[in-house]
This record gives structure tokens, sequence and C-alpha cells, in this order.
């Protein structure tokens, strides 16, 4: 048994299985192995809605939406989501947040900066709040907002 290093591996994945089921709710543990973008975090709901937007996938983007529809806030994502599609050389540099707090989900200030070689930097700031849901967290408000510039 001591040679047999495919029996140790097996032997190792059993251990970490059984400590993720023992510390997560089955629920959470088949939920995150099908779907590997519903998370506990807040910060990562967030980040990973920039990143559909930067990839065109705007359907997937708005299922982690709960907007009111025709909203402001809806029409914002709209608003985006012509913008992404009229220029396909337009990309999410960054996504910067600017007083996040793990405990605190409503008015998360994100800055979100996006270039194209066709314009110049383009950085809007918005308030983002998250409420949890059983398919994980999702985004209740995307306002955007006058917030300081960055120092150059």
């Amino acid at each position: 048994m001591r040679h047999s290093r495919y029996a140790w591996i097996l032997g190792l994945a059993i251990v970490c299985l059984v400590t993720i089921v023992t510390f997560q709710t089955p629920q959470t543990v088949i939920t995150t192995m099908s779907d590997p973008h519903y998370q506990k975090s807040s910060r990562t709901t967030i980040q990973h809605f920039f990143s559909l937007l930067d990839l065109r996938q705007t359907d997937l983007a708005r299922d982690l939406l709960v907007l009111p529809e025709g909203s402001l806030d809806d029409q914002e994502f709209k608003t985006w989501e012509t913008t992404l599609n009229k220029d396909p050389l337009l990309s999410l540099q960054k996504v910067e947040f600017l007083n996040f707090d793990p405990a605190n989900t409503q008015g998360i200030i994100v800055r979100v900066s996006w270039s194209s070689p066709l314009e110049n930097v383009q950085q809007v700031t918005y308030s983002i709040s998250l409420k949890p849901t059983e398919k994980g967290w999702r985004i209740q408000q995307l306002k955007k907002i006058n917030y300081p510039a960055a120092p150059s």
C-alpha cells in the first residue's frame, strides 16, 4: 500500500471531499460544483458580473440581477448592453472596490475601467447593493454615481 501513489491520491481526495461536506451544507457543495460562480462572497458576484459583461454574455449577467423592470438601474444595464454590443473592441480593464466590507452588502462602491483602441479609458463608478437568494448573491441595485476620480 505504501508504494501505490494512486491509493494515496484517492485517499487524499476522499479526505478533502469529506472536509468540504463537513464544513458546508450539501446543497451549497452541490450547487458550487455544478455552477462554479455560485459563491458566498458578494465581491466574487460583482467581479463575475462585470467579467460576463466583458465576454458579452449579457443574458448570463442579467441572471445575476434582480432589478425592477423599467427602473433606472435596469436602464443603466440596458445602456451598457447596447454599448458593449456596438463596440466589440471595448474591454474590461479593472474592477476596483473602493469601500468593500464583507459584512456590508448595501452601497458597495465599485469603479470599473473600460478601454478601447478607439476611445480613451472610461471609468464608471457604481453603488451596488446585493441580496442573498437561494441561487447565491444577486445584484438588486446598480446605481451610477459621481465619485472622486482616482489620482493620476
